[in-house]
């Protein structure tokens, strides 16, 4: 068996279009952690760290909610994180193999 804790926020960002063209977007992203740590922490942690990317332009590295993902999944250090834009239609997950 696995558990895994997960917390949830958002954030608003901009960024470049494929075409160039500036907009913006506010993402719902989860994260994910092994076993049990105290969520309500974790949560704190999250929107904290959320904080480098909330109401800035990202940058082309972190643009994309596949790239997004993966420096969130670094950053907090977790197993597995979820990225998305739900009215659009769009996801992204990632994650460490189990």
């Amino acid at each position: 068996m696995r558990i895994l804790t997960g917390v949830s926020a958002v954030l608003s960002a901009a960024h470049r279009d494929r075409d160039g063209n500036m907009h913006g977007h506010t993402w719902q992203v989860t994260v994910w952690w092994d076993d049990e740590p105290d969520a309500v922490q974790k949560q704190k942690e999250l929107k904290e760290y959320l904080t480098i990317f909330d109401h800035h332009v990202l940058s082309d590295g972190v643009a994309w909610g596949e790239h997004l993902g993966k420096a969130i999944l670094h950053g907090m250090k977790c197993v597995k994180v979820e990225v998305s834009r739900p009215l659009e239609g769009l996801y992204a997950v990632v994650e460490w193999p189990a």
